[in-house]
């Protein structure tokens, strides 16, 4: 808890305000910061801001500016004979597509709250018109209403069109839904439900955990919540870093969580002692009974519970005839389901959309498949849905009761996909994975027609798509930097190994589009330079600083790590690898949506490789700040599987997994050979007298060992012995 005049020095700094000067001709007039599919611009969904001209005559912008740092107010300046007419609108993109069209500011907005501001071309810049908001919603902006004189209102996006504000809901209908107040992996948490049908403004609202200081964490001003949807709040008493952050924390030992309009109370709920890593949470969303989540928190999400050994399998969401959209749910127990009265959908917003017809049931052990012509039977209408191939999804299975939502459900998000390929469940070391198949497996997969698609029962997943590039390598924290006695995060050493696992070079680029080039997403980002390309089983590094305006870490880099001139080295990369849990993500740009598609223009971008990895077990934890990285056992193996991974000596781009021969020696009718072992692989030598005939012998073998070593095999040929054959080999141990 804090002290309320430390609360109320704290809340200056973030509340929202416009600040326009008098006079000032062109003005900010709409801003968007969450453009996830609303507005699309040279192929992405950047966010943008709309400048206004108030007057009737064109206005110069030359070496006027923008910028969301008032420290650094030139960090966008408009370029020389850049005009806006009168009664007109201006749009910059938030983004650094430079070779997208329009004006590119270089930096982009955040959705969790800050501020923009508009700059005079003077030498000494002043402030024309400025604007500090909170909690963006998805695909909706907030405007001027009306245009250029008005107050700031969430909207409907219309870049260069009038300004159009949204309808919102009530307050009333907020509630505290989950939260977790002992975790031992980050800072606690909780969130907020809004029960409305429409949007809802969080501005002026107050969060606290003491109902005798209802205002202790005021929430930001322009702060929205979007209908039936779920804001997330980090109780860490850190607001500086965004409008989601409450300047409280939570005690694990028993406290109160409460929502106030001024001194009125909107929700407030009390709890006792907490589980550690256990959340409570209203069942289902909004509802009067708490329930607690031992397995399926859902920071941010939708409240549920998972049904028993349900699971969804198999998805196909890019499809054209003979295919179309499909999911294929799994039971892995013993006794059927009964699905009865279920309902399917595409958003956990609106679970209820297609209710699952009356003696559809899910076999003990076996398979159910939906298909479009089900779940989409009227489309655009309320109840009907396909799945975005483009963008991604999510799959709800939501049991019921009656009509009644029990809480209980079967979920999963997914990326965009490829024509034709579908993702799907992979058992792994320690759980599941769902990846990219190798081959669609609905029980219909190569129809003449829809109708024969339709005729598949479901059937057992394809093996999961591995490469062409993978994820190779790791290093994710390299050991700190101490400065007399204080440790610093080295993120210069950080670096992301890309492998070719193929006989063939990879081209990290559409060759029908080539300014759409593959990306690395998640943990970092970072968008490979048109041309870039991987030799044949080759390697590239990916890392934190940028080699070509700073060949001196370049050259450090090689050193230290002793990589080859022939080793490409690219990055920037915005971000850095976490130390304790990320996930990095590799994906490559599929052909743009065409018209009339409502994403004309969209690149959407498809999964490559995707690795999520943590500092502890399963994962080896000797990768976490004492020297070693995380080495990839197998290429060819799935990625995303502690088991394929172990700690090892750096090693970026070299192949360490190659069989290496460090010395042969012949002495006294004796060979010796002596090769470098790596952890869990076992290693056999076999001999034969004769290529051309005969069969090998087994030798000698090798069972794996924990850590890298040199190991020997010596046998007696004799003096003057005949020709003599050595194999070596070596596999990944059970």
């Amino acid at each position: 808890m804090r002290k309320a005049l430390m609360v109320g020095l704290l809340l200056a700094g973030l509340s929202c305000f416009a600040l326009r000067v008098a006079g000032a001709d062109v003005v900010l007039n709409e801003i968007m910061a969450d453009n996830q599919s609303a507005v699309v611009n040279g192929g992405k969904t950047p966010d943008w801001v709309e400048l206004y001209n108030t007057t009737s005559s064109t206005k110069d912008l030359s070496g006027m500016s923008l910028s969301d740092d008032p420290l650094v107010p030139r960090k966008f300046v408009f370029p020389s004979s850049t005009t806006i007419d009168g009664q007109s609108r201006l749009i910059v993109w938030c983004d650094d597509a430079s070779s997208a069209p329009g004006l590119h500011t270089g930096f982009g907005l955040s959705a969790t709250g800050q501020k923009v501001t508009l700059y005079s071309a003077a030498t000494a810049p002043v402030q024309l018109d400025t604007i500090a908001f909170g909690l963006q919603l998805a695909d909706f902006s907030i405007g001027r209403v009306p245009d250029g004189t008005g107050q700031w209102k969430l909207c409907q996006p219309k870049p260069w069109l009038a300004n159009a504000a949204q309808t919102l809901g009530a307050a009333g209908n907020l509630r505290v839904n989950e939260f977790m107040a002992s975790s031992s992996t980050g800072a606690d948490w909780f969130e907020l439900y809004n029960g409305d049908s429409l949007p809802v403004s969080l501005g002026g609202l107050s969060l606290t955990d003491d109902a005798s200081e209802p205002g202790m964490s005021v929430i930001p001003g322009l702060s929205f919540i979007d209908a039936g949807g779920i804001q997330l709040f980090w109780a860490d008493e850190d607001t500086v870093k965004g409008a989601d952050h409450a300047d409280f924390k939570l005690g694990g030992g028993g406290e109160s969580i409460g929502l106030y309009s001024g001194a009125t109370k909107i929700d407030l709920v009390h709890f006792g002692a907490q589980q550690t890593d256990v959340s409570m949470g209203r069942l289902p969303d909004g509802a009067s009974t708490f329930v607690s989540f031992t397995e399926s928190q859902s920071p941010g999400k939708s409240n549920y519970l998972p049904v028993p050994g349900v699971v969804v399998n198999e998805v196909l969401t890019h499809t054209d005839p003979p295919l179309e959209d499909a999911v294929e749910f799994r039971n892995l127990t013993g006794s059927q389901v009964d699905l009865t009265g279920w309902y399917l959908s595409n958003s956990k917003n609106n679970p209820r959309k297609y209710r699952v017809p009356d003696g559809v049931v899910l076999p003990a052990n076996g398979y159910v498949v939906f298909y479009e012509y089900q779940f989409n039977a009227v489309p655009s209408s309320p109840d009907s849905f396909n799945f975005n191939s483009a963008h991604g999804d999510d799959v709800l299975l939501s049991e019921a009761k009656g009509d009644v939502l029990t809480g209980y459900r079967v979920s999963q998000e997914f990326a965009a996909l490829p024509y034709g390929v579908s993702m799907g469940r992979v058992v792994t070391s320690t759980s599941s994975d769902f990846a990219v198949l190798s081959a669609r497996t609905f029980g219909a997969d190569d129809p003449d027609n829809v109708a024969e698609f339709r005729m598949g029962t479901g059937a057992a997943n394809a093996a999961p798509i591995v490469g062409p590039v993978v994820i190779n390598e790791i290093m994710y924290h390299p050991p700190d930097i101490v400065t007399g006695s204080v440790p610093e995060d080295n993120t210069l050493d950080e670096y992301i190994e890309l492998h070719n696992t193929t006989d063939a070079e990879v081209f990290l680029f559409d060759l029908a589009y080539p300014a759409n080039t593959w990306r690395i997403t998640n943990a970092v980002d970072f968008s490979f330079v048109s041309g870039t390309r991987i030799s044949a089983r080759g390697f590239l590094l990916v890392v934190g600083f940028n080699p070509q305006t700073n060949p001196t870490q370049k050259t450090a880099f090689r050193t230290k790590y002793s990589v080859s001139d022939a080793v490409q080295i690219v990055g920037p990369w915005s971000g850095k690898l976490a130390n304790d849990a990320e996930t990095i993500e590799l994906v490559r740009p599929d052909t743009p949506q065409q018209w009339p598609h409502p994403d004309e223009g969209y690149v959407p971008y498809v999964p490559v490789d995707r690795v999520t990895y943590q500092d502890s077990a399963p994962w080896p934890a000797q990768a976490d700040g004492i020297g070693s990285s995380l080495h990839r056992f197998d290429p060819l193996a799935h990625g995303n599987d502690p088991a394929n991974w172990y700690a090892d000596a750096p090693s970026p781009g070299t192949d360490d997994g190659r069989l290496e021969i460090e010395s042969v020696v012949v002495s006294g009718g004796r060979i010796a050979i002596s090769f470098t072992s790596l952890p869990r692989r076992v290693y056999a030598v076999d001999g034969r007298s004769n290529l051309a005939t005969g069969t090998w012998t087994r030798l000698a073998d090798y069972p794996a060992v924990a850590t890298s070593q040199t190991r020997e095999f010596s046998e007696l040929i004799g003096a003057g012995a005949a020709t003599r054959f050595y194999r070596l080999t070596a596999t990944l141990a059970p």
